[in-house]
């Protein structure tokens, strides 16, 4: 009975070791060489007293986290504190997450999700926060940390934002491109072995799969332009809408984003009625909207 007992402990034991080191493993795999390469520089893995909180909380947003893998209702309190834990905004929703130590805040806008990373210590124990938003818009405002090794590091499907101390927004695509817009302070864009610097006033574009485009000033023109092109062909009568905006611009046609490519061009095509109006909402990375009602005959 006693060997018996034994030999349980001693399978248990090989269980958790095995499960831990899977973890570990799997938090590995998933952290991009960017993101491996903005997270060296002295950081060590380690569990740490780091968070962001939910502060505010406007229409639907979810909170989902490690132990919780079920979707729920995300409550002012809220904290997200390991890898993979999240939160995300329907539509016209949004959230606002503090950072520990009161470092700052990141106001998260509508269909965004925002996902822990990793949490590291530096060499110096400044503290480094790794975070993912695969989609939408989120604007920080951090304060200038006390740690020369501290950094807050954003990735994104097409590359890295990094800071210390700053006020700047972030974009996610649904195309995956990233857009950096620096209002105060400067920011590093990273992606293919290739760093950027953005500075206040400043903005740039990261196209999936290519370095960070130069920085240009900030326009915040949220202006329009558009040609309408009838098309005949054996199956029918179509039209084809091709419109540009500035392509640090979001733009949204009946309600859907709109991918755009690097010269802030898009086009759709739709059969040919009698009489058919769309709605364009074009928005700057500040917030800025306009808005236009295009009759397509």
């Amino acid at each position: 009975m006693f060997q018996n007992r034994k030999k349980f402990r001693a399978i248990n034991l090989a269980f958790v070791t095995i499960f831990g080191l899977l973890l570990d493993l799997s938090e590995i795999a998933l952290i991009s060489p960017d993101v491996k390469k903005a997270q060296a520089q002295g950081g060590i893995q380690v569990r740490t007293d780091q968070w962001l909180q939910v502060e505010q909380v406007s229409g639907n947003v979810t909170y989902r986290n490690l132990y919780n893998y079920t979707n729920r209702a995300a409550r002012v309190g809220d904290r997200l504190q390991v890898a993979s834990d999240e939160i995300s905004t329907g539509a016209n929703s949004s959230a606002v997450l503090s950072v520990d130590t009161a470092v700052g805040s990141i106001y998260i806008a509508e269909n965004t999700t925002l996902r822990i990373n990793s949490f590291r210590v530096a060499a110096d124990n400044g503290r480094i926060t790794n975070l993912i938003v695969p989609r939408g818009k989120a604007r920080l405002q951090i304060r200038k940390f006390t740690n020369r090794g501290s950094q807050l590091n954003i990735q994104t499907p097409a590359g890295i934002s990094g800071v210390r101390g700053t006020q700047y927004i972030v974009i996610a695509r649904s195309n995956g491109n990233m857009i950096v817009t620096t209002l105060e302070g400067r920011v590093a864009t990273t992606a293919q072995k290739r760093t950027e610097m953005v500075n206040g006033g400043f903005e740039n574009l990261t196209v999936m799969g290519e370095p960070p485009s130069p920085a240009v000033p900030i326009k915040n023109d949220a202006s329009f332009s558009y040609v309408i092109n009838r098309q005949a062909s054996g199956s029918g009568r179509s039209i084809l809408f091709i419109g540009y905006t500035n392509p640090f611009n979001t733009v949204k046609v009946d309600g859907r984003d709109q991918p755009l490519d690097r010269n802030g061009n898009f086009s759709i095509q739709f059969p040919a009625p009698s009489n058919l109006k769309v709605n364009v909402k074009v928005e700057t990375p500040q917030g800025k909207v306009q808005v236009y009602e295009i009759p397509i005959l």
